[in-house]
């Protein structure tokens, strides 16, 4: 139902060194940091949770005839959305919308576009030790398999959406899907 989903971010975590990372791949500090950076974001798309602040997002829903629910993409879940139905003309205050914060369920939705904005900044707790060494092991995954350090290349065009599905062999390969498997919210 949720068809588009925005957020604003806060700063990255720090908790890896891109130093080793750096030295272990033959790199330099700043591609390291850049790659880690670019990793989080991965590991958080395969996993369907947040590792870092958020200090806005909005949700664009689409409710199909005979209306339905609808759930926050990402956990943890804010405490608190702004609901709001669109006429035609404007966006309006939802009545009779229902949000579950426990679970990101939004109910009592009526046949619709909706709009679900965030109220104040979800801070996740601290990445768990196997998060730290799957984001660890994609970025020097990366940094080793990469483009530029293969003699012969072949630039391919094509969707690079970021989905679950997409990411399978990256995560398959650099070992970070068995560590991200507990973490996973289907």
């Amino acid at each position: 139902m949720i068809t588009t989903f925005n957020q604003t971010r806060g700063a990255v975590p720090t908790t890896l060194s891109p130093v080793e990372i750096a030295l272990e791949a033959g790199v330099t500090n700043e591609r390291a940091t850049a790659m880690i950076a670019a990793c989080w974001p991965l590991a958080e798309t395969f996993t369907g949770r947040n590792y870092f602040p958020v200090t806005g997002a909005v949700a664009i829903a689409n409710v199909p005839e005979g209306g339905g629910e609808a759930c926050w993409p990402r956990a943890p879940f804010p405490e608190a959305l702004t609901m709001e139905f669109w006429t035609g003309l404007a966006w309006f205050a939802a009545t009779n919308v229902f949000y579950l914060p426990e679970d990101g369920g939004v109910t009592g939705l009526a046949e619709g576009r909706y709009k679900f904005t965030q109220e104040g900044t979800v801070t996740p707790t601290a990445p768990a030790g196997n998060v730290l060494e799957a984001v660890r092991a994609l970025a020097l995954y990366q940094l080793v398999h990469s483009p530029a350090r293969r003699e012969f290349r072949q630039i391919n065009a094509g969707d690079s959406s970021l989905t679950r599905e997409a990411l399978d062999g990256l995560f398959r390969a650099s070992g970070a899907g068995i560590l991200l498997a507990g973490e996973v919210r289907w």
